[in-house]
């Protein structure tokens, strides 16, 4: 146990370090929420491997598959993953869930959630047909 003269020392330690220790700790919470924000973003739904280019087309003649539907399943199966490409901006976004994508492979779409600056992820909360 601490003597009374300690143990105001130590209140008083406390004292003068807890409001620093507080500062540094809502600064790097505040920095995490600036990383995210909710976005709604209009694109097609493609593989990594076509959003390179933003293109089916030499992957299909490389897969021989008919259509952006078929040749996104088929780069999602052997090793790509699923990603919206925007064709406006030319920006690929990376999908955090792998399954929601997959009944909307190569159509466009507008999927909801929000964005993760650092890892360039979006974190999906829904995918609907584009108009």
């Amino acid at each position: 146990m601490l003597k009374p003269s300690r143990l105001g020392a130590a209140i008083m330690l406390l004292g003068a370090i807890l409001p620093a220790i507080l500062a540094i700790s809502a600064s790097r919470h505040s920095q995490g929420a600036d990383s995210q924000r909710s976005l709604n973003l209009v694109g097609q739904i493609m593989d990594s491997r076509c959003g390179i280019d933003g293109l089916h087309d030499k992957m299909m003649r490389q897969n021989e598959t008919k259509n952006a539907k078929d040749c996104t399943l088929q780069c999602a199966r052997t090793g790509g993953s699923f990603v919206l490409f925007d064709p406006e901006t030319k920006a690929v976004y990376q999908l955090d869930d792998q399954e929601k994508p997959v009944p909307f492979a190569g159509q466009r779409v507008r999927v909801s959630g929000m964005y993760d600056e650092p890892s360039k992820t979006m974190h999906i909360e829904s995918i609907q047909p584009a108009d």
